[in-house]
């Protein structure tokens, strides 16, 4: 297969995840796709960087903002509330499967070096973009047209893990953003009170350690 054939089927696969579906809803009431998840991180990289205290490579940042997610283009993406630990097994060998393929189109070692450092997450600049790929799923809940949905998963699932002290203190890494997680906190707390007319001590455990 020629270089430009291999190419242009990875394009294909890339192409995927612009119509790939997240849980996630936005201001205009549609599912997030993958593809503006991954445009979101690399924009929200590039506003915090003067603010950061950890050193980064930003060139690598944004690419592991733009990689991270590719195997979904694939595997697909399965919301948190339904990855049972079987379910988690499977994924992983999916995305596994879902990497090979990539690569062996692509035939760069340099991308599976950044799929294998954003899994690893030990550098600073992959620890940077599993924040902001957190911290975009906060911005969606805050964003979201309508927060209805949200509550309806699991007994309150998401909002029991968005206000918990693993989701709060992740962001401790980076001090910068754990203050715009705090003013996004606030303002779901407020979107929740107006328009669901819900408290959100409902959904915290006072007892937890780190869920």
């Amino acid at each position: 297969m020629t270089t430009a054939k291999r190419l242009t089927d990875f394009f294909c696969i890339a192409e995927k995840l612009e119509t790939e579906k997240r849980l996630t809803r936005t201001s205009s009431g549609d599912n997030q796709v993958v593809a503006a998840h991954s445009w979101n991180m690399a924009i929200m990289a590039l506003a915090v960087k003067p603010y950061l205290t950890h050193d980064v490579n930003m060139e690598r940042v944004l690419e592991l903002c733009l990689l991270h997610d590719l195997p979904e283009a694939i595997a697909h993406d399965i919301p948190l509330h339904k990855q049972t630990e079987y379910i988690k097994r499977q994924k992983h060998i999916n995305e596994q499967h879902a990497v090979d393929t990539i690569i062996s189109l692509l035939q760069d070692d340099f991308i599976k070096s950044r799929f294998d450092e954003y899994e690893a997450k030990q550098t600073p600049e992959a620890r940077l973009v599993k924040l902001l790929d957190v911290l975009d799923t906060g911005i969606q809940h805050m964003c979201a047209k309508d927060l209805a949905y949200v509550t309806k998963y699991d007994n309150g699932f998401y909002w029991k893990l968005f206000f918990s002290n693993k989701f709060v203190t992740c962001f401790d890494y980076e001090p910068i953003l754990s203050e715009i997680y705090g003013e996004i906190r606030n303002r779901v707390e407020k979107r929740l009170i107006n328009e669901q007319n819900l408290d959100i001590n409902r959904f915290i455990d006072r007892g937890e350690n780190d869920a």
